[in-house]
C-alpha cells in the first residue's frame, strides 16, 4: 500500500491580524484625539445654546478672540451685570475688596463698570476671567508645562505681581498668574507668546486695555509718592529752620537788650563809630532772622498746599475705588 504523502498545512494569512491590529490602533488613536478635544467639543456644543447679547458681542469684538477661544468664552455664558446682580453671582459682599469679575460654576460674570476714565476695564476683566476658564480646561500635563514659563515671568515681574498674588491660596497661584500675566505683561517668552496667541489674536491689545484702565491709579500713586517725598523733605527743612530761628532769635534778643542797656550808659561805647557798627550788625542780624521767619512761613504754606493735594489724591483714589467696588457704600460714577 503506497504511503500517503503528508501535506503541509496552509499558513493562516497574517493580513487579517495585521488589519485587526491597525484597526485597534486606529480606534485608540481616535479615542485619544477625541479625549484631547472633548472639552473643545463640549464648548462648541454649549456655545450653540448661547446667543451673546449686544454688550457681550461688543466685548468679543474688542477682545478679538481666536475662533476656539470664542467657543470657550461663549460656553461660559458670560454675563455683564449691574451691582446687585453681580454681587449675588460672584458672592461679592466684602466692602474692602473690589471684585471686577469672577469665573464660578463654569460661568463668567463681569461687573458692568461705566466710566470713560477707566476705559478698558471691562475688556481687561473679561479677558482675565476667560483665562481662568481656559486654565480650567488644561490637562495637568499642560498646566505643568505652562506653569514653568509663568514662574519665569513672575520672577521677572515680582514687584508688580506679588502683592495681588498674596491674596490667593497656594493651590490657586498659577491659575491666577495665568490670568494676570496673560492680560498684564506684554513682553513674554516665545512659548507664552504662542500659547496666548491661541486665545487672543493680539495679546498686546489685551495688555493695553489693562494699562489704560490702571493708568489713573498709577498716576495718583506716583503723585502721592512724589508728594510724600516732598512733604518729608519740607518738614525736615521747616523743623531745622524753626530750631535755627528760635536759637538766633534768643541770641539776637539778648544782644539787643545788651546794646540798649549799653547805649543808656555813658562811655559804654568807646566811640560813635563803634556804636554805629554794633547797631548795624544787630540790624543785619535782625533782617536775616526776619527773612528766615518769612522763609519758614513760605515753606509752611507750601507744606499745607502739598498736604491738601495729597489728601485730594486720597479722595480721588477712594472715588475710583468706589467706581470699581460693587460693595461701595456710595457707589459714585465718574463723569463721562
Amino acid at each position: 500500500m503506497p504511503k500517503k504523502q503528508l501535506t503541509t498545512p496552509k499558513k493562516e494569512p497574517k493580513f487579517h491580524l495585521l488589519i485587526f491590529s491597525i484597526l485597534i490602533l486606529a480606534i485608540v488613536g481616535i479615542s485619544t484625539i477625541y479625549l484631547a478635544n472633548f472639552t473643545g467639543i463640549q464648548d462648541r456644543i454649549s456655545s450653540l445654546f448661547y446667543t451673546p447679547p449686544a454688550d457681550i458681542a461688543a466685548l468679543e469684538d474688542k477682545i478679538d478672540f481666536t475662533d476656539s477661544a470664542t467657543y470657550t468664552f461663549r460656553a461660559t455664558h458670560p454675563s455683564l451685570e449691574g451691582r446687585d446682580q453681580f454681587n449675588e453671582s460672584c458672592r461679592s459682599h466684602n466692602a474692602d475688596i473690589s471684585v471686577l469679575g469672577c469665573y464660578t460654576g463654569g460661568r463668567i460674570y463681569i461687573y458692568d463698570i461705566k466710566s470713560s476714565e477707566l476705559a478698558g476695564i471691562t475688556e481687561s476683566t473679561a479677558a482675565h476671567e476667560f483665562l481662568h476658564a481656559a486654565w480650567d480646561r488644561l490637562s495637568e500635563s499642560e498646566k505643568s508645562t505652562v506653569s514653568q514659563y509663568l514662574n519665569q515671568v513672575y520672577a521677572e515681574h515680582r514687584d508688580e505681581l506679588s502683592e495681588d498674588l498674596s491674596n490667593y491660596d497656594d493651590a490657586d497661584q498659577f491659575d491666577e498668574l495665568h490670568s494676570r500675566i496673560g492680560t498684564q505683561i506684554a513682553d513674554l517668552p516665545e512659548y507664552l507668546e504662542r500659547y496666548y496667541a491661541s486665545y487672543f489674536k493680539d495679546q498686546d491689545k489685551i495688555v493695553a486695555y489693562y494699562n489704560n484702565y490702571i493708568k489713573p491709579f498709577n498716576e495718583i500713586k506716583s503723585q502721592m509718592e512724589s508728594l510724600k517725598e516732598e512733604l518729608d523733605t519740607l518738614k525736615s527743612q521747616i523743623d531745622a529752620d524753626t530750631n535755627d530761628y528760635y536759637s538766633r532769635s534768643q541770641v539776637l534778643s539778648s544782644a539787643i537788650d545788651e546794646f540798649n542797656a549799653c547805649a543808656n550808659q555813658a562811655g559804654c561805647f568807646a566811640s560813635v563809630s563803634e556804636f554805629n557798627n554794633r547797631r548795624a550788625e544787630l540790624t543785619d542780624e535782625q533782617n536775616e532772622v526776619e527773612e528766615l521767619y518769612n522763609s519758614i512761613s513760605a515753606k509752611v504754606d507750601s507744606y499745607n498746599q502739598k498736604v491738601e493735594a495729597y489728601n485730594d489724591n486720597i479722595l480721588r483714589t477712594e472715588q475710583l475705588q468706589d467706581v470699581i467696588n460693587s460693595n461701595a457704600r456710595v457707589n459714585q460714577k465718574l463723569e463721562n
